[in-house]
């Protein structure tokens, strides 16, 4: 293919890439780094994808693998949070209380809400049984709730 191609790709994936990594890495600089490996894979791989949604789903299994490969070497790090203002604090509660999840269920809650994958997709994705997915997703959610009204 060619560079138009690509570029339209990280054009329209770019901030998808972003959300996801920070979402993974709790840290600025880290989802950055994130980023850069993810589009450097695709620049060197220049896979062909069948359709936009094969494009989307390939770029959120690199973001997902490649930051597993972060975790994987800096597993001595302090993780450091990132201070995000919202515009309310009631979405800055909910926020903390998403960042605050394990990783295998902060992602399940970012492809739900975030890129609006329903359960099926996200087991697809994620390579999980649709029941392992729900069960997580549930479990996410009453946790939020409940670190919710603590605050």
């Amino acid at each position: 293919m060619n560079e138009k191609y690509y570029e339209q790709i990280i054009e329209q994936y770019s901030d998808m890439v972003y959300r996801l990594a920070l979402s993974r890495t709790r840290n600025k600089e880290n989802a950055e780094d994130v980023y850069q490996e993810v589009f450097y894979r695709l620049a060197r791989k220049r896979p062909v994808f069948e359709s936009e949604e094969h494009a989307k789903a390939w770029l959120i299994k690199v973001t997902i693998n490649c930051t597993k490969n972060f975790w994987n070497k800096n597993k001595d790090l302090e993780e450091l949070k990132e201070e995000i203002k919202f515009e309310t604090p009631e979405r800055s509660a909910v926020y903390y209380a998403v960042m605050e999840l394990p990783i295998k269920y902060r992602t399940i809650i970012y492809l739900f809400y975030y890129e609006k994958y329903k359960i099926s997709e996200i087991g697809k994705l994620l390579n999980m049984k649709e029941g392992t997915v729900k069960s997580r997703f549930i479990t996410s959610e009453r946790t939020i709730k409940r670190k919710i009204k603590r605050r």
